[in-house]
């Protein structure tokens, strides 16, 4: 009886943990593209990953503030294109709103007075403690519960 009723408990800690994790992704994604929306930053004018290892460092630095579950700090380090993301890790794409832009990949203009969007995605796994739990999570490519989280936000133009 004893053995059941821990597997109880653990399963239940267990999926507090993931709960938890899956909130605390959630603000991530959204503060991080918050702080990039007032940002006058794209892809375009990076030389070096310099703007998206800033906005890796700041969601770095929220999911520390936020005492993600299995995080460490300095784990993302740069913010790659949303769809190179991998299981732990930080994406970023600026979308083109305006569909009268030639190509999907115009940049957003340096001087911030056109309306851009900004998107950003972070994906965390979280360790799973118990013994046997892994057999219920889905399987994502990494040893735990992988959960992801999507933000976009309309970069809005500077007022004159």
């Amino acid at each position: 009886m004893f053995v059941v009723f821990f597997m109880v408990v653990a399963g239940i800690i267990q999926f507090g943990l993931i709960l938890w994790s899956i909130n605390t992704v959630t603000q991530v994604a959204r503060d991080t593209a918050r702080w990039a929306a007032t940002q006058s930053m794209s892809p375009c004018d990076d030389t070096g990953g310099v703007n998206r290892a800033s906005l890796a460092a700041t969601a770095g630095q929220l999911a520390v503030q936020m005492q993600l579950v299995g995080y460490r700090a300095g784990t993302w380090t740069t913010a790659v294109p949303m769809d190179s993301v991998g299981p732990e890790g930080v994406g970023a794409d600026w979308p083109n709103p305006d569909p009268s832009y030639l190509f999907a990949s115009d940049c957003p203009p340096a001087d911030n007075q056109t309306p851009w969007m900004v998107r950003v995605r972070v994906n965390h796994v979280v360790p799973i403690f118990f013994p046997g739990l892994q057999f219920v999570a889905p399987p994502c490519g990494a040893s735990g519960f992988c959960i992801a989280s999507t933000a976009e936000l309309r970069m809005e133009p500077k007022a004159p």
